[in-house]
């Protein structure tokens, strides 16, 4: 959300709405309309330098008065004293410029969000789109520059609410391709009210009505139409709306879009480019096409993956309900292949479940996933299996959907009890083989060395893996014979240690290719064979290894052009499993150095990870941590932190069970005091539960009550989400007997909190009420001032809860009043606290202003939900004084901010909607 710190406050310039500027949450007075329209100016001109008579232009209609440069300098010396250090007007020849931190302007928030939702509907995701565009549109608080007046805001005004309608049309396009049409007709319907000869919305209405089975109500909606644009501008509606006019009188069927209850997932990965041959098996999976399960099983290195996906997308457009992948990791160097209820958890989000809604139990999960996928033409891609036990659970529910399971084993059990079919693969012949390395380096240096290449061939084995990493050296070095390395593989065959069987050749590979590489880049794979995976960042690797991460980039695209990496997202390098297995089973010089390359990485998950703590909960009591060990980075995941645990937090849940098992405890409880946020607000239960029990182990092995205080108040959270309030209460009682005998009196305070929020959804008020009081006087008038405004608006949110309405408008002002420092939770928790009691007196202006500056702090940070919330209420209170324009607005604006109709807040404001509009 838009905002930048400066001198450590926080800086917000809003246009989309009332023009005002906001320091920590509070608005900054910008004197007389003249002053606030050149700051608008100067906002608006992106830096760019204006000089006075630009300036002039743009705040004086018609010509400007003779004092207009000295009254231009007078604004810009009280706005310099009014916006302070962390905006700063500056002078030059050129004129007065005002240049803006990333993030600090909510246009350019709404900017990036609609480029963004454009990329992912070019990219053909829709969902991804809608949630940015809702992101975007939430941002807006009424028109454009709202309160500024003068011919350059004017303008600007203009340009602003084309954006904004232009970006509610994008969206009404995306939920209408989704299949909402019920959802969104209300919108529709006003848009076109307010905008009734806008074509395009026209046709956008025309087409909802439709497909909801309102062939009649359509074809009303054109006529209507004709007859405006007739009246008013003397011409008939364009070829598009003309040509939907005709298809809705004819009945076309084509119009008509399936339901989109649920989404589409497009999860394959790409195939590799260089494949050749296996005709005959991408033809049996063809025919396969009908559904069912299918199992390819092979030696290490044969193909399987290549195949199974080159297969897959040959066939994918059969399969109109979408396309689930997973990597099972079953032969990861580790011996630990990923848990079926982690799949099943990505698998039922990428159908459309909300993270909350994922159940705990694995086969209640599982009997979801198949309740969901039975009868619909799925195509499910399982990689890598290291047993049917791994896949039994994810398999989908009966229907036409294709399975594909790869694995090194045939799975009798599978083929006997679900019918599943074998395809099971053999390494390429002689000639396929040749075939392949002729792809990857090419005929002219195949034919001027054929014996060379069939030497390179048979050393290899013909297994695409090994052939892969061959080719990748003989690219590399254009000019080394093949014929050099072919003699290299015959010196380097039967000298190595193998693996077991099959794995003999890719051994051997592998082994030449490691010894082939730079020193550097060689120590580079050996110490990220101690790397948990499933993949690693740059600043990761950078730590592990101790080196600069420009360093440590240029290393690791060596890797990437040794063909034992790949850059699978930009900045995250994985790599096959025989891959990871041979850099994990590579000597090093003594066990203390690995271990202080894991100690080291734990260094980077855990800084890191509480640096991004830090900047998504501002007024969270941050954990002491001990220093980092020397060359670890330590990586600023602001501004976009949510971002950053997003893409980490399946490494750093590898890293903690790894902590946990080499006996690093300190770093195990203190990771998960860093992950339980996240993984709370994620709904991600399980794996919530799993590290607070990890960092209580760990905890007790040290002896540490205070450490083990953290981990019980995480585990009260996962008590508390399945309703179980008295263990969640017990829970907290031994965190509060934990930190109170430590004098930890920041983290006993919010352990309190807490427990009021426990009592508050048990319905037990009055014990609640007590508590409250209670933390109230852990700080007295002086102390702790941020702290005592929590405790006075949790004093105050009880008061509420029994109908105390006076004294909690007192506590909640008081909690405002004392509150310096407040993060921005806290502040908008305080600021709709506030607004209850007021709404509770029955004043309905300054109700409207508490929910009003609550919800604009909610999205600000983006907790959406909350700010659905207070916009719904908002709207109630407008309802309830009869300006029903207001309150129409502020629900639309409630279910945008809810972000989708998975969410339950966003479908009982869309059914209240309904009501309000029927």
């Amino acid at each position: 959300m838009p905002q930048v710190e400066g001198g450590g406050r926080m800086i917000l310039v809003e246009v989309l709405g009332p023009f005002a500027v906001r320091r920590d949450g509070v608005e900054v007075p910008l004197g007389p309309p003249q002053q606030r329209a050149l700051l608008a100016a100067l906002v608006l001109a992106e830096g760019v330098p204006l000089s006075s008579a630009a300036l002039a232009a743009e705040i004086w209609e018609g010509e400007a008065p003779a004092s207009a440069v000295p009254v231009i300098r007078k604004y810009v010396h009280h706005l310099r004293r009014l916006l302070g250090d962390e905006l700063t007007v500056e002078s030059s020849r050129r004129g007065y410029a005002l240049t803006l931190a990333p993030g600090t302007l909510d246009a350019d928030t709404f900017a990036d969000a609609v480029r963004a939702a454009e990329r992912a509907r070019a990219g053909g995701d829709p969902d991804t789109a809608g949630d940015r565009l809702r992101e975007a549109l939430a941002l807006w608080r009424g028109p454009a520059l709202s309160g500024v007046t003068g011919p350059g805001v004017d303008r600007h005004r203009t340009v602003l609410d084309g954006r904004h309608l232009a970006a509610r049309r994008s969206l009404l396009e995306v939920d209408l391709e989704l299949g909402r049409e019920q959802r969104i007709l209300p919108e529709l319907r006003s848009l076109v009210d307010t905008h009734p000869l806008d074509e395009h919305l026209r046709l956008l209405l025309m087409t909802a009505l439709y497909r909801d089975g309102r062939q009649a109500d359509a074809i009303a909606a054109y006529q209507e139409c004709r007859k405006l644009l007739r009246d008013e501008l003397g011409v008939d509606p364009g070829p598009r709306l003309r040509e939907l006019y005709g298809r809705i009188l004819h009945a076309d069927e084509t119009l008509l879009a399936a339901p989109a209850a649920s989404s589409v997932p497009a999860q394959l990965p790409a195939p590799s480019a260089a494949f050749v041959g296996r005709e005959e098996e991408l033809r049996r999976m063809g025919a396969l096409s009908a559904g069912g399960v299918v199992v390819i099983s092979g030696m290490a290195g044969v193909g399987k993956t290549t195949l199974a996906l080159h297969g897959a997308h040959r066939i994918a457009d059969r399969f109109g309900d979408g396309h689930l992948y997973a990597d099972l990791h079953g032969f990861g160097p580790g011996g630990e292949p990923t848990p079926p209820g982690e799949i099943l958890d990505r698998f039922l989000q990428a159908l459309g479940v909300a993270p909350a809604d994922v159940p705990g139990d694995l086969a209640v999960r599982a009997g979801l996933f198949r309740t969901l996928t039975t009868g619909r033409r799925l195509l499910i891609l399982l990689d890598n299996a290291a047993g049917a036990d791994q896949v039994r659970d994810l398999l989908p529910g009966a229907g036409p959907g294709l399975t594909v399971i790869t694995s090194r084993g045939t799975l009798p059990t599978l083929l006997a009890r679900v019918g599943a079919r074998p395809l099971v693969l053999r390494p390429p012949d002689d000639e396929e083989a040749l075939a392949l390395l002729v792809a990857r380096v090419g005929t002219d240096r195949t034919r001027a060395e054929p014996v060379a290449a069939r030497e390179i061939v048979a050393r290899t084995g013909g297994l695409p893996l090994a052939l892969a990493v061959v080719a990748a050296r003989a690219v590399a070095q254009e000019h080394l014979p093949l014929s050099a390395i072919a003699a290299e593989l015959r010196e380097a065959h039967g000298t190595l240690d193998a693996f077991a069987g099959a794995d003999d050749e890719v051994r051997s590979v592998l082994s030449w290719s490691y010894r082939a590489l730079e020193p550097e880049a060689a120590r580079a794979l050996r110490v990220l064979g101690a790397h948990p995976g499933p993949d690693v960042s740059v600043a990761a690797a950078a730590s592990m290894l101790a080196l600069p991460e420009p360093h440590t980039r240029t290393l690791l695209r060596a890797l990437v052009a040794a063909a034992l990496l790949v850059e699978h997202r930009p900045g995250r390098f994985a790599a096959h499993d025989l891959v990871r297995a041979f850099a994990a089973g590579l000597p090093w010089s003594g066990d203390q150095k690995r271990r202080e390359a894991v100690h080291r990485l734990l260094d980077h998950c855990l800084h890191t990870a509480c640096e991004a703590v830090m900047a998504v909960f501002t007024a969270r009591p941050s954990i002491p941590l001990p220093p980092e060990l020397p060359g670890v980075v330590v990586s600023a995941p602001s501004p976009d932190a949510a971002t950053w645990f997003a893409d980490e937090y399946p490494v750093l849940l590898a890293a903690h069970d790894n902590a946990h098992r080499d006996g690093f405890d300190g770093h195990s409880w203190r990771l998960a005091w860093a992950l339980r946020d996240f993984l709370s607000r994620q709904g991600l239960w399980h794996h919530l539960q799993t590290s607070q029990q990890l960092g209580l182990a760990a905890a007790q092995r040290l002896g540490d009550r205070l450490a083990e205080a953290h981990s019980r108040r995480g585990l009260a959270l996962v008590e508390a989400n399945l309703g179980r309030y008295s263990a969640a209460r017990e829970q907290l009682r031994q965190a509060a007997e934990g930190f109170e005998a430590a004098g930890a009196r920041e983290f006993l305070a919010e352990t309190h909190r807490f427990e009021i929020w426990v009592l508050d959804c048990a319905g037990d008020h009055e014990p609640q009420l007590e508590l409250a009081e209670r933390l109230l006087e852990m700080y007295p008038p002086g102390t702790a001032a941020s702290y005592r405004a929590s405790a006075l608006n949790s004093v105050s949110w009880s008061e509420i809860r029994l109908g105390r309405f006076g004294p909690a408008l007192a506590h909640a002002r008081a909690a405002l009043a004392s509150g310096e420092g407040l993060g921005p939770y806290s502040l908008a928790d305080t600021w709709h606290t506030l607004g209850s009691a007021q709404a509770g007196l029955g004043d309905h202006e300054a109700t409207e202003l508490s929910f009003t500056r609550s919800a604009e702090v909610y999205l600000r940070v983006g907790a959406h939900a909350l700010a659905a919330v207070a916009l719904r209420t908002l709207g109630d209170v407008h309802r309830d004084a009869g300006r029903h324009d207001q309150a129409d607005a502020a629900y639309r604006r409630a279910l945008a901010a809810a972000g989708g109709s998975d969410d339950p807040r966003a479908a009982a404001i869309s059914a209240e909607l309904a009501v309000y509009r029927t």
